[in-house]
């Protein structure tokens, strides 16, 4: 028969150690309590607490989302008003022109229109150069920190560039902040969008072009024609390469229709006059302006000039009327950028539901699970603090 000898050393030894541990027990428990937090150290949970470090890494990210969102929304609506400023600008340069356009105003007159299309030139080169209240300007591009329009004496310069700054507002949904300068007020359609007719700057008669549109389109083909006049009734439709596709007579105020085209003419055109029809050209906004407030400064003392000015103020008219269209279809595109950040937000505001959730089954402490298992620890520590004592005072003698 075998004996197992325990010194009391030993025997103090393994008692204090169990109370060690029950006393960190305890001390997590309350900690847990105290934290609100199951997930103290990474030992007690490696997958659980990697799981939450993921989680918290994607709140973080929908929270800087959330913050672009807002910039980025304060951004369109600061465009939208500076568009809509824009097309105020244009109606009143639309109303000038039509209003200059009449038969009744005088040379003096029509100066003093010019110089009030100067004023709104002006106007609209400042909006373009506005900023977003935060030192960034809105239609300078990708160029933060640039002024992106100057005025010089060959007309208009553009510092920014055509980029878009795209900006994530959600998971994996991106919206640009806005349109570059380039964009809002360079590349301006004329005419009426598709084709753009004129007069040729030779013309020595007094014909006027009302109007030039495609009558079909596929008899059109897309290529520039020219309606010449070889003598004062008769006119024919010529392509790029000289080669005559119609002919007809003319008579004041008829609509020529040939070659998938129609123009619309008045006055008495001279031998050699021209007219030109062709997919309409992109111009800017400002030498619009510029060239409509030039026809209207320009001396008139006969006929010819009176057309030559009638002609370029008729163009202008035409192309302010895109130039508008242009503006509200950019408005529109602002608008359904603003109509995304709302989906953005449903989006991030459904994710931040889920992932919390998440991070909540992992993190939060069941409280009353807590509390029970703290009265139990406690109660176990308890316990062993007074076997402890009882074991403590047992000796050998007591036995004798």
């Amino acid at each position: 028969m075998s004996t197992m000898r325990i010194s009391t050393a030993g025997l103090y030894a393994q008692g204090l150690q169990g109370m060690l541990q029950q006393q960190a027990r305890v001390a997590r428990t309350q900690q847990e309590l105290v934290s609100q937090n199951k997930l103290q150290r990474a030992a007690d949970d490696p997958a659980a607490m990697a799981r939450a470090q993921r989680l918290d890494h994607a709140l973080t990210q929908l929270q800087q989302q959330d913050r672009n969102a807002t910039l980025v929304e304060h951004r369109l609506r600061s465009q939208e008003s500076a568009l809509s400023d824009v097309g105020t600008q244009l109606n009143r340069a639309r109303e000038l022109a039509i209003q200059a356009n009449s038969g009744g105003m005088s040379a003096e007159d029509r100066k003093s229109v010019a110089v009030e299309l100067r004023a709104v030139r002006a106007e609209l080169l400042a909006i373009a150069n506005r900023d977003d209240g935060n030192g960034r300007r809105l239609f300078s591009g990708s160029r933060d920190g640039v002024i992106p329009f100057a005025d010089n004496a060959g007309g208009v310069t553009y510092a920014g560039d055509d980029g878009h700054n795209r900006v994530e507002v959600a998971p994996d949904q991106w919206v640009a902040d806005g349109n570059p300068g380039s964009e809002v007020f360079l590349r301006v359609r004329t005419g009426d969008g598709l084709v753009r007719g004129g007069a040729a700057a030779g013309n020595t008669g007094t014909g006027v072009l009302q109007s030039s549109a495609i009558a079909d389109h596929s008899a059109w083909g897309g290529a520039p024609l020219r309606v010449e006049f070889t003598d004062a009734d008769t006119w024919r439709v010529l392509d790029g390469a000289g080669t005559e596709l119609a002919t007809g007579a003319y008579t004041d105020g008829m609509t020529l229709q040939a070659a998938g085209v129609q123009l619309t003419l008045t006055g008495a055109p001279a031998a050699g006059d021209a007219f030109t029809i062709a997919p309409a050209p992109v111009r800017d906004i400002f030498a619009t302006l510029d060239g409509l407030a030039a026809a209207l400064e320009a001396p008139v003392a006969t006929g010819t000039e009176r057309a030559r000015r009638d002609n370029l103020v008729g163009a202008a008219i035409g192309d302010l009327a895109t130039a508008q269209d242009h503006m509200l279809a950019l408005r529109s595109t602002t608008g359904s950028r603003l109509a995304a950040l709302d989906t953005a937000l449903d989006a991030r505001s459904a994710g931040d539901l889920t992932l919390t959730q998440s991070l909540s089954e992992l993190r939060d402490v069941d409280f009353a699970e807590a509390a029970s298992r703290l009265s139990l620890q406690l109660t176990a520590l308890e316990a062993a603090q007074k076997t402890m004592l009882s074991v403590q005072r047992m000796s050998l003698f007591d036995r004798m």
